[in-house]
């Protein structure tokens, strides 16, 4: 499809074989992470070019600076966790891994992604990701399921990242569970104070999505960075609307004390 792939992760990986992007703009590796993913609908491979000349829409698959929003133009899309960001957003809600052989894979449920609805050039490139199983959303205001996945990701990769437990040590640790539980808890009662209309069964669905992840690494034990739009944001919003957020703050401050200096700048 006539698209490029900024920084091509896992995920610029995944998104970009699934659309079978003709350019990839590499990052730091000079190369995509991935050149195999295993799609709902079957395996597929891609050949990008690699340069620094974009070729159609953008999706930036790194973690968005300004220099990398300056790029994605009028209708780029950054897939980035987190909360915050002026410009526009595909949430991702799949959990990529690379299996023995370095083919990227996506864990549990069917994958889906949620962006506004974009510009005719994503047309081709939205109906290649459904073409591959991939469940898009196409909606006017992505803030909740930039909310639902901003709180998702506030609790077991953090805690994985501050006790050193795998995702199914933590999620299997009957005090860990107890810890992310109630933090998922906070997390909607905080959205839904900023009038974010997340899902009100988030827990239980946020409980499902942790059940098949035994395995995963999450990714912010490959890049801590995406942890100040994050964790900081939904305590900030608690604190601005008075709001209790114990679990989220032991999360912060006792087990990750760089998150918990951040959340006070």
């Amino acid at each position: 499809m006539p698209c490029t792939i900024l920084g091509p992760g896992l995920v610029g990986s995944y998104l970009g074989i699934a659309a079978q992007a003709v350019v990839c703009i590499p990052g730091p590796s000079g190369r995509p992470t991935a050149f195999v993913a295993k799609l709902p609908r079957g395996e597929a491979q891609w050949q990008p070019r690699l340069t620094h000349v974009a070729v159609g829409p953008i999706l930036a698959g790194t973690r968005c600076n300004t220099a990398v929003a300056a790029r994605l133009g009028r209708d780029g899309l950054a897939a980035q966790n987190g909360l915050g960001q002026d410009y526009p957003i595909a949430v991702c809600f799949f959990a990529l891994d690379l299996d023995a052989r370095g083919a990227v894979f996506a864990r549990g449920k069917v994958p889906r992604l949620v962006c506004t609805v974009p510009g005719p050039r994503w047309r081709p490139v939205i109906a290649a990701w459904r073409a591959t199983g991939i469940h898009v959303d196409e909606v006017s205001d992505v803030r909740p399921a930039q909310w639902e996945k901003a709180i998702l990701n506030a609790t077991l990769g953090p805690l994985c990242l501050a006790t050193g437990l795998s995702l199914a040590g933590v999620w299997a640790d009957p005090h860990w569970r107890q810890v992310t539980l109630a933090a998922t808890h906070e997390g909607l009662a905080i959205a839904q104070a900023e009038g974010i209309a997340v899902a009100p069964d988030l827990v239980t669905q946020a409980a499902i999505f942790f059940d098949h992840l035994a395995g995963h690494r999450p990714s912010v034990l490959k890049d801590a960075g995406e942890i100040p739009h994050i964790i900081p944001p939904l305590l900030r919003a608690a604190r601005r609307h008075r709001l209790p957020a114990p679990a989220l703050t032991l999360i912060s401050q006792h087990l990750y004390p760089q998150a918990a200096q951040l959340a006070t700048s």
